[in-house]
């Protein structure tokens, strides 16, 4: 794995997360290489990122202002992946906030002056309103396809947006990012924590979807990215209206892996301890590790039939193969694949971060395939 912090896992997997989604290593490096060699300092960091999305947004009106729409909404769209990264580093309280806040900000220009249309959905469940982008279908007659792509442990529809853009578009595919429980906008702006039982929200999200006559209910897809692996697989197992689950990235038993974390003090992982009970919704680390232990597949998986893919790292630091091969052997699932990633053919490391876009491709032709 390219670790632009050599001593620093959590910050070089932040860096690698961030050239996923479009960032630029010149422009990464302009801010960022003060902080090599210094003493890792979490307000540094947040302001080195900050100052990124700033300068990303400054360009961005410039373009504006001559005319250039195109290049504008991809400078924007580079500004949230700045704001993002920083903040995913970054404890809850105003720098926080206001990173996420410049983030939505930037974003909400860049669908202004994006090429193509980008919808924006609030949609009903039992957690309040779960706001959502879609991307629409290209090129297709009457109802299309549609994939819902659910973050991670960290990450928002905003930087989801950036990490997909139109790969399934671009095969006819409908694509709709969501912030579920315990993430994006549900998390930040109202506190609502992650639960296990993903099937709730999964089935909102479903029942939304049977409302649009652009899309077509009997062909409806569920993607999970990172901590998405144990969500998406777990939605689908009980939401049977999903025809196809893909997990970029497996999880198994997130209770054990944050268990051994928290014991041995891990030094690779994604984010900060402070996190899990962020998420969760406790007070204590203690209160999360004991929430964090229904994060768990093994009486759920036999439960999902549809077709299942799961895309994983040969050398991932953060969750071990073996998760993977056990997620996929207890799937109930008749079409169901591991592939898995060494390095060579596409990257080795966490939801293969490290070289992503074969995972991203290979990923989308699956859903096009069988959708």
């Amino acid at each position: 794995m390219f670790r632009y912090f050599p001593d620093n896992y959590m910050w070089s997997s932040a860096v690698l997360l961030s050239i996923t989604a479009g960032g630029q290593l010149g422009q990464i490096d302009r801010q960022l290489a003060p902080l090599r060699e210094a003493q890792a300092d979490p307000e540094a960091w947040t302001k080195a990122w900050d100052e990124a999305g700033a300068l990303q947004v400054e360009f961005a009106e410039r373009d504006l202002s001559r005319g250039y729409r195109r290049s504008a909404s991809e400078r924007f769209l580079r500004a949230v992946n700045y704001y993002l990264t920083g903040e995913r580093q970054t404890a809850p309280g105003p720098a926080k906030t206001n990173s996420y806040r410049l983030a939505l900000g930037a974003f909400g220009k860049a669908v202004e002056t994006m090429p193509r249309p980008l919808e924006r959905v609030e949609i009903d469940s039992p957690d309040g309103i779960l706001p959502g982008w879609l991307i629409p279908a290209r090129d297709v007659q009457g109802r299309a396809p549609v994939v819902i792509f659910y973050n991670g442990f960290d990450v928002t529809k905003e930087l989801l947006y950036c990490i997909i853009r139109e790969e399934f578009a671009d095969r006819g595919i409908a694509c709709l990012m969501v912030d579920a429980p315990g993430t994006g906008e549900p998390l930040r702006l109202r506190g609502v924590a992650s639960r296990a039982d993903y099937e709730v929200p999964t089935s909102a999200i479903v029942d939304y979807i049977v409302t649009r006559p652009d899309l077509d209910p009997e062909r409806i897809g569920l993607l999970g990215i990172s901590l998405g692996g144990y969500y998406a697989p777990r939605g689908a197992a009980f939401e049977h209206r999903i025809k196809a689950c893909a997990a970029w990235g497996a999880v198994w038993d997130y209770g054990e892996l944050w268990q051994h974390r928290w014991e041995t003090r891990s030094k690779t992982t994604p984010v900060p301890f402070w996190q899990l009970p962020w998420v969760m919704g406790t007070e204590t680390m203690e209160q999360a590790i004991e929430k964090v232990k229904a994060f768990a597949l093994a009486e759920a998986l036999p439960h999902l039939t549809q077709p299942f893919l799961i895309v994983h790292g040969a050398d991932d630091s953060m969750i071990p193969l073996s998760h993977a091969e056990q997620a996929i052997d207890a799937a109930g699932s008749s079409d169901k694949q591991l592939v898995v990633f060494d390095g060579v053919d596409g990257g080795a490391e966490h939801c293969s971060m490290d070289d992503s876009d074969p995972a991203r491709q290979l990923v989308a032709d699956w859903f096009a395939d069988r959708l």
